[in-house]
């Protein structure tokens, strides 16, 4: 019996130090932010609302979250031949990768790398530069699609921050009328950086 209550003693005092042993370097963000460690906190502009966040990537320093413009329900469905669902779209989706690279220079080689990418999908337009909450952003204009995506136009930011490579995207069907480099915007000054 003194067994059991002294393993039972040490196991809580093992839970009590582990639960001790990250401290939240921000208490100020607020709990219904979307978090990425404590490198960073999105507040979610009103009207948008998270579709995805998948955490099971953050201990490879990858952080992937999107979110839909508009209300849940209103997304539009593209079915196969025989009438299945494939694949779900919404009026205009704001999706944003972040990784974490050893460098700084490994990040700015995986930015070239993201811009490239999104060259392959979409008619891309002139670089601007954007400045949001201390952070600048190199921001495309994503003119037309490729054929077959449902997503017929956009913008997209991309930065480096330390070592950290971000990529935020504003995609938006062909009779969306909102604005996607003002959407871009927005969601970019709802992002609240850590150290």
């Amino acid at each position: 019996m003194k067994k059991r209550c002294l393993s039972l003693l040490l196991l809580a005092a093992l839970l009590t130090l582990a639960a001790c042993g990250h401290q939240d370097k921000h208490p100020e963000w607020p709990e219904e932010w979307t978090r990425a460690g404590d490198h960073f906190a999105v507040e979610t502009p009103e009207g948008y609302y998270l579709l995805e966040y998948n955490p099971t990537f953050a201990a490879n320093g990858i952080w992937y979250m999107t979110w839909a413009i508009g209300q849940p329900g209103e997304e539009h469905l593209v079915l196969k031949e025989d009438g299945e669902a494939e694949s779900t779209y919404y009026d205009a989706e704001v999706y944003l990768i972040t990784s974490e690279y050893k460098t700084e220079n490994d990040a700015e080689a995986n930015i070239a790398d993201w811009i490239g990418r999104e060259a392959n999908n979409y008619e891309m337009g002139g670089e601007l530069a954007l400045s949001s909450g201390g952070q600048s952003f190199r921001v495309f204009p994503l003119l037309t699609a490729k054929p077959d995506n449902p997503y017929s136009h956009g913008a997209a930011a991309f930065a480096v921050r330390g070592n950290l490579a971000f990529s935020v995207e504003v995609l938006c069907v062909e009779d969306f009328d909102g604005d996607p480099q003002e959407i871009l915007e927005l969601f970019l000054n709802g992002i609240h950086y850590g150290e």
